[in-house]
């Protein structure tokens, strides 16, 4: 039985594969549902306030999310005991802000950031199950608040504060003006011209002039044709951006084209697979671009305006992306280009534009693979063969129109056959010839005889170790690194060789060579492994050498790992910390990194896509770089990504535009052409707002601007102030990214870690400060104008209460010894003038001389400065002031600054500035610290600036930083 189980799946799963679904229309579902905090799997409503965020009306209440929390309000609990009332039809918000719910229970005032609710009833002359049960609720352009219900139609008296039975269009016992099919009103919408379009259950539609107090009613009668609505069971109705009026009915979809007047009816038809899924439509919404979609009991459609054709998305048990029910209850697009689905199987959301991966991997005992996933090289080939090579079995060949893979490996009876199967470089010369670089020299393909040979420069060159690149130049000669050995140049028509080694004749920096590339001005360019980067300029026979400093425009870092020219004949260069683009006139570097929001500051491969944007194979996945617009789109894992390291050389581009980026996981292969960046500039939101005290409450004060000023008012006790943030850019919402500063205090932003939204202050002193957060979309496109937050930290004099009151004892005492001392100093006083009458003369007082004591105060002034440095590693505060120091061992700043320049003989910046240098000198002789970066370690020991720690280093020791590193750590 459970083969047969087996089977079955597999034949199910190939049929789906089969069942139409193009790339183009293959959605990656992203889900939300209880285990998310959603109240209930069963979505009725979904709707996007001012505000950005998102509410989701289930079967058991309200929900909000923003991104990455999702909120729960608890409805009021003397009107919702009754789980089955707690039903959400339909939400809409006004124009002071507040949410209004439709429930089966009557209709519910909400104020969005506190959740407090008011209760409305509905007035009833029938049965209150019927006047109670809304379900609908909209605004109009006047801000009216209305109400579809079972029991016909209500508006809001902001008056009363009550709803009324709308008198041109009601239902009761005095007036029976209307049947009992359209006192059910399904749904409420207003059209462009405010009219409201009223949907019912089995009475048709009927459209209110709200102006003229009139009504028109569009009914359906048998024997119509199909330019009439499609079914007087109306369940929804929406107005798109073209003006057109859909209605999802009983029986198929209608669209009213109010110019025309007319209706075009859609239903399904089994002899059509292009038409709608079911015709039971629930729902209905229009995307960003314009499309259609329509949500039933059978499936998710979208519309295609042009053809007419419907594009269908179900539930597939054996695709994990599939949407996760066929029973559509609602759809949503929000502002930032995400649509949202409600089921009966909680919520659904997907962006239509992302861009998909082709993940190719080995998978045991299929032939037809990767013969590894370690990869460590890709070409192409014009003929659209793509070829691989891997770590340790060799090599691949791939036919992307076939999807066939094809392995090479020398065999184990070859000489050196082990060492061939190590890969390390490829190369396609303009005669079409094909080369790998292996760790026992180079193979060469012979097409006829289908497999690889040994190359050796037609005798010329014997390679005893690893080839790790090779090149053609312009003139037809070639170029072999070889490990530890050199770079050779070898002409083919001469077969004149030349090696060039490390020393000063030939200006190589090492022969650990990796990459290499010749440029369209005929120079010739290599990578080194850890000595920065060499250049051999056309027509010389010297290189000239490129390495990372302190002065401003040199390399990043001296590893290299990628060299490319793109099609307007710039040079980048991918190293180990960033991107480099060379600038010729200037013989300098402009450096971008992740600070300018690329995925990896180790850039690993480079290629460049028809609409001139750099994708990059970082160290922590794949970046899209658009150059003109400075906006980059990150991609990782889980964006089917084979991981998120890729390997240096692993990349290639062919001739239709596919681009191919492998590392250690295996290949991805993907078309960038239709790839967009997303454009939407976010709106940044403050969520949640805490401190040791509890839950910190913000207010919004009006201004002239049209902004809100908020602000925030704390005590200076009150610790650990933390602020959770969101925007309502919800495309994938974990890759934006939010930066922060304090005013005045901070002058450069702070980035947060990637995925995080959250930001926790230090202690802030007693004053006014300004917290200013900028977010970006998941394409690093920052909103224009950062969010301010103003903070008021007032004095805590509760807890300040003993000191006060001591003050008060001390100062009193005080003033009742001096009292005493002036009364003695005045009969003192008047003592001495009546002797000094009877005295004839008066005695010199002799002068003291200064004391040999002082350089004794001095040494121990210094010595206790100099324990108190050591001890407590102050210098590290980057804001340290002299009065700090003073204030921290307990001297006044008169002595400090006397202990400075007369006993040691120095200024207050110089001696910090030692104790930095000398703590860097400490930690970068400590291997632990090999991987930090100059610059960050001298941040840690308290310099505030790259600029001020080279001269303040140089200064004390006559050495550059990188200097000194060389000396204590040749082998580096």
């Amino acid at each position: 039985m459970k083969i047969i189980k087996y089977i079955s799946l597999a034949l199910l799963y190939f049929a789906f594969l089969g069942s139409g679904f193009p790339n183009n229309e293959t959605l990656r579902f992203q889900k939300l549902n209880t285990a998310d905090g959603l109240n209930s799997n069963v979505v009725y409503a979904l709707f996007q306030d001012s505000n950005g965020f998102i509410w989701m009306g289930t079967k058991e209440g309200i929900n909000r999310y923003d991104g990455y929390n999702m909120r729960s309000f608890a409805l009021p609990s003397d009107s919702y005991k009754n789980i089955a009332h707690q039903r959400i039809h339909s939400i809409c918000e006004d124009l002071s802000g507040y949410i209004w719910l439709a429930t089966l229970n009557g209709i519910i005032q909400m104020e969005a950031f506190s959740g407090k609710m008011t209760h409305h009833t509905l007035p009833y002359e029938t049965k209150a199950s019927q006047s109670q049960y809304v379900n609908s609720i909209v605004t109009s352009g006047q801000n009216e608040i209305w109400a579809g219900t079972r029991n016909g139609l209500y508006l809001y008296n902001r008056q009363t504060k009550k709803f009324n039975q709308y008198k041109h269009f009601p239902y009761s016992r005095k007036s029976m003006s209307y049947s009992k099919g359209e006192r059910v009103i399904n749904d409420l919408c207003f059209d462009g011209d405010q009219n409201l379009w009223i949907a019912t259950a089995g009475n048709g539609l009927t459209i209110l002039d709200i102006s003229l107090k009139k009504k028109r009613v569009f009914k359906r009668s048998k024997g119509q044709n199909t330019s009439s609505i499609s079914s007087n069971y109306i369940v929804s109705v929406y107005k798109d951006s073209r003006g057109s009026m859909w209605l999802a009915t009983a029986n198929g979809l209608s669209r009213y084209k109010p110019k025309e007047e007319r209706f075009s009816v859609y239903r399904h038809s089994d002899k059509k697979p292009r038409s709608i899924l079911d015709n039971s439509v629930k729902t209905i919404a229009e995307d960003l671009d314009g499309n259609i979609w329509v949500g039933g009991k059978k499936g998710l459609d979208r519309f295609d305006r042009a053809s007419g054709e419907f594009y269908h998305h179900q539930n597939h048990p054996l695709h994990p992306e599939s949407i996760s029910s066929n029973t559509i209850l609602s759809l949503l697009a929000d502002r930032s280009g995400n649509f949202w689905v409600g089921s009966m199987q909680g919520v659904n959301y997907f962006y239509s534009h992302h861009l998909h991966f082709n993940l190719y991997q080995n998978i045991p005992d299929n032939p037809n693979s990767l013969v590894d996933n370690t990869l460590r090289t890709l070409v192409s080939q014009p003929s659209g063969k793509v070829w691989i090579g891997s770590l340790k079995d060799g090599i691949n060949s791939f036919d992307p129109k076939t999807q066939t893979f094809r392995s090479y490996r020398m065999r184990s009876g070859t000489k050196r056959w082990k060492k061939y199967n190590a890969i390390r470089t490829s190369y396609v010369d303009k005669g079409g010839e094909l080369f790998f670089g292996t760790d026992g020299g180079i193979l060469l393909y012979n097409q006829a005889k289908d497999r690889f040979e040994n190359f050796d420069a037609q005798g010329k060159i014997n390679f005893k170790k690893g080839v790790f690149e090779i090149m053609e130049d312009g003139e037809g000669i070639y170029w072999f690194a070889e490990i530890d050995k050199g770079l050779w140049k070898w002409n083919p028509n001469t077969g004149e060789t030349q090696l060039y080694k490390k020393d000063t004749i030939s200006g190589l920096t090492s022969t650990n060579l990796k990459v290499m590339q010749q440029t369209s001005d005929g120079d010739i360019w290599v990578g080194t492994h850890m000595k920065g980067l060499c250049k051999l300029p056309s027509g010389q026979n010297k290189f000239i050498s490129y390495k990372h400093s302190a002065k401003s425009g040199s390399l990043s870092n001296n590893r290299v790992y990628a060299i490319f020219e793109d099609s307007k004949k710039n040079l980048w260069i991918g190293t180990g910390n960033g991107l480099n683009k060379y600038n010729k006139a200037k013989e300098s570097f402009e450096v971008l990194g992740i600070e300018e929001g690329l995925s990896g500051k180790v850039i690993l491969s480079i290629q460049e896509d028809s609409l001139g944007r750099l994708w990059l194979g970082t160290n922590k996945g794949l970046s899209c770089f658009d150059v003109e617009k400075q906006q980059v789109a990150n991609f990782y894992k889980e964006d089917g990504l084979q991981g998120n390291i890729f390997e240096y050389k692993v990349a290639c581009k062919q001739a239709d535009g596919q681009l191919f980026f492998g590392g250690n996981n295996g290949l991805n292969a993907f078309y960038p052409q239709g790839f967009n960046m997303n454009t939407y500039i976010p709106n940044l939101k403050f969520t949640k707002i805490s401190s040791s005290a509890g839950i910190v409450k913000l207010s919004r004060e009006p201004q002239d601007s049209g902004l809100d000023k908020q602000k925030i008012i704390i005590k200076n006790t009150e610790q650990n102030l933390t602020f959770e943030l969101a925007s309502d850019s919800y495309v994938e919402a974990y890759k934006n990214t939010y930066a922060y500063r304090i005013l005045p205090q901070d002058s450069t932003w702070k980035l947060l870690a990637f995925s995080h939204h959250q930001i926790k202050l230090p202690d802030l002193t007693v004053g006014n400060h300004v917290l200013e957060v900028k977010v970006s979309n998941n394409h690093m496109k920052w909103n224009a104008k950062p969010t301010q937050l103003h903070i008021l930290v007032n004095r805590d004099w509760s807890q300040e209460s003993e000191f006060l009151y001591g003050l008060l004892i001390a100062l009193a005492l005080t003033l009742l010894i001096w009292f005493s001392w002036f009364k003695r100093k005045v009969r003192n006083e008047e003592k001495t003038k009546k002797h000094q009458k009877s005295k004839k003369g008066s005695k010199k007082t002799p002068s003291i001389k200064s004391s040999d004591k002082k350089e004794e105060e001095w040494e121990s002034a210094i010595k206790d400065l100099n324990e108190f440095m050591a001890e407590s590693h102050l210098y590290r505060d980057k804001r340290l002031t002299k009065g700090q120091l003073a204030n921290q061992i307990g001297w006044t700043e008169i002595h400090l600054s006397n202990t400075l320049r007369e006993g040691l003989e120095t200024n207050f910046n110089d001696f910090v500035n030692r104790y930095r240098v000398e703590e860097v000198k400490e930690r970068l002789k400590d291997q632990q610290n090999r991987d930090f970066t100059l610059i960050a370690i001298a941040e840690d020991c308290g310099f505030n600036s790259k600029t001020s720690f080279y001269r303040t280093f140089k200064k004390f020791t006559d050495l550059t930083p990188s200097e000194y590193l060389e000396q204590i750590h040749p082998e580096a």
